[in-house]
């Protein structure tokens, strides 16, 4: 017996003798009445003082429940920073543009879903994980930077608050946030805390122009620049190319415009004076590095066969418009005009007729365009031209492929242009960015180096190896450089849902937290 219901009793039976006591010693006509009055208030005040007991007890685990639920608040969000904390280390933030998330066992789907938000409806019945067992550092291109591999823990204990769980996270590439909700335990108190932050990439050494070896055959110059003096513009425009395949083999680094061992990059990519060029034709960076881009196709969409004459293909609504092509094959002055006002569209080139391997051949002053009609410029990564198998683009005389991503994994681009022809006076023939198997250029005189030109043998279309051009206004005794060539725009984020799939070393920062909510799970 507590001390309160010992002094409670004392109290209750000393009133019951006073009560009692006077009765006796004062008769009057109603005697017998203060020892009834007496139990009756001696009831009452039991029901009073268990009340009070049950009030203070109430009391005493509400507090002790409020301690709990606040030390579980606490968890949550100490787990949340250390979340955070973890991945603002290289070697784990290469995880922020993947996925992770797990199955709730209340609803047996994830928390979050593709759009981030809980119990939206859009949960999937599978856990999402593109976050364990991945590790890039074997690779050469994330060996440069030297971040070694992912170490990230999803859940651990924080002092003797409780423990938390990393339940899942969510990237949005087109608004470029992350999505995390943190699970934390204390006793039988569970508390989740979701946040929604910022998160950039650093796109300084951004992909702009990526040569690609598939097969790793050492027959064929697959992963090769060829610039041959054309100038590639922009401060994204940096060269990845396959050392392997290129001059000077035993370049493992890379190069900016500025350092020292910069020409031996140049040579790489058969842009010296002994292959036509004046000078660094290069804007960006020059890296020495395998990247392997494995972009998911996806639907194939409306199959509108070859388009061989002007014609405007538009997004039919905000999500990506795909159209399946056999051949563009233009001339003159005809167009393709690709309007993404609506939305981003996709054209794939497919295997069709009896020459596959010719996606697209442009001549004259034909031209592929990626254009806007709300005031907006056109977005790199709205116009996006992916082959399917062997597909050569060959562009002559003054074409243009305007404000495109091309990825072509499996064949190259030819520039066999002889003058520019893209609209804006950048001295170009494409601009955009490009993951291909290889990108030529002609020679401009018989005498320079060669470089293997990927054909197959003995079939109709067979090409000299070596095409020679000069430049259109050229007469005799006058200089025939051709140096119209590639720009990489300024603004590629259009595209960074694309850099999870190629594996290149991108390290994304932290910014402002634009969401913060506690849930009780």
């Amino acid at each position: 017996m507590n001390t309160f219901d010992i002094k409670f009793r004392r109290w209750w039976l000393k009133q019951i003798d006073v009560l009692a006591g006077a009765g006796s010693q004062n008769p009057d006509p109603q005697g017998g009445f203060a020892l009834p009055l007496a139990l009756g208030m001696g009831f009452v005040m039991i029901v009073l003082g268990l009340s009070m007991i049950t009030v203070a007890q109430s009391d005493r685990i509400t507090s002790w429940q409020r301690k709990e639920s606040s030390e579980s608040l606490a968890a949550a969000e100490g787990g949340m920073a250390r979340t955070l904390a973890q991945l603002s280390a290289p070697n784990n933030a290469v995880l922020l543009n993947r996925n992770y998330d797990t199955i709730n066992p209340k609803t047996n789907k994830t928390y979050l879903g593709p759009d981030g938000i809980l119990n939206s409806g859009d949960e999937e019945t599978v856990s999402i994980d593109e976050w364990t067992g991945y590790d890039p550092s074997d690779q050469s291109c994330h060996q440069q930077k030297n971040w070694g591999s992912p170490n990230f823990k999803t859940t651990g204990p924080i002092g003797s608050m409780g423990t938390y769980t990393l339940k899942a996270y969510r990237f949005n590439p087109e608004q470029q946030t992350g999505t995390f909700l943190v699970e934390a335990n204390k006793g039988d108190q569970t508390t989740g805390v979701i946040i929604t932050i910022s998160v950039n990439p650093d796109l300084d050494d951004f992909p702009g122009i990526v040569l690609i070896d598939p097969d790793d055959n050492p027959n064929f110059d697959t992963g090769v620049l060829a610039l041959r003096g054309r100038e590639i513009r922009g401060s994204k425009a940096n060269v990845y190319y396959v050392p392997s395949s290129a001059p000077g083999s035993a370049l493992t680094g890379s190069a900016t415009p500025e350092a020292e061992n910069r020409d031996a990059y140049l040579n790489a990519i058969w842009s010296t004076s002994q292959d036509g060029a004046e000078g660094d034709t290069v804007q960006g960076s020059i890296f020495a590095c395998k990247l392997r881009p494995n972009i998911p196709i996806g639907d194939p969409g409306t199959n509108l066969g070859e388009i061989e004459t002007s014609q405007t293909l538009s997004s039919t609504g905000s999500a990506l418009t795909r159209y399946e092509l056999e051949k563009i094959d233009l001339k003159n002055d005809d167009v393709l005009t690709v309007d993404t006002t609506n939305g981003p569209v996709q054209l794939n080139l497919i295997d069709g007729g009896n020459r596959p391997e010719l996606a697209i051949t442009l001549r004259g002053n034909a031209k592929i365009l990626n254009i806007r009609t709300d005031g907006k410029p056109p977005r790199v990564g709205d116009l996006r031209i992916i082959a399917k198998g062997d597909s050569l683009i060959r562009l002559y005389d003054q074409t243009c492929i305007h404000n495109a991503f091309l990825w072509f994994p499996f064949d190259e681009l030819r520039l066999l242009t002889n003058g520019p022809g893209c609209p804006g006076n950048q001295n170009t023939n494409f601009e955009g960015v490009l993951w291909m198997e290889a990108v030529l250029s002609a020679k401009q005189r018989s005498g320079q180096r060669n470089v293997e030109y990927l054909r197959l043998s003995g079939q109709e279309y067979d090409q000299p190896p070596e095409p020679v051009v000069t430049a259109d206004s050229a007469v005799s005794g006058t200089e025939t450089r051709v140096t119209a060539g590639i720009a990489v725009p300024e603004d590629v984020s259009s595209l960074i849902d694309l850099l999870k799939y190629i594996d290149w070393p991108v390290r994304y920062r932290f910014g402002g937290v634009q969401q913060w909510q506690k849930i009780r799970l």
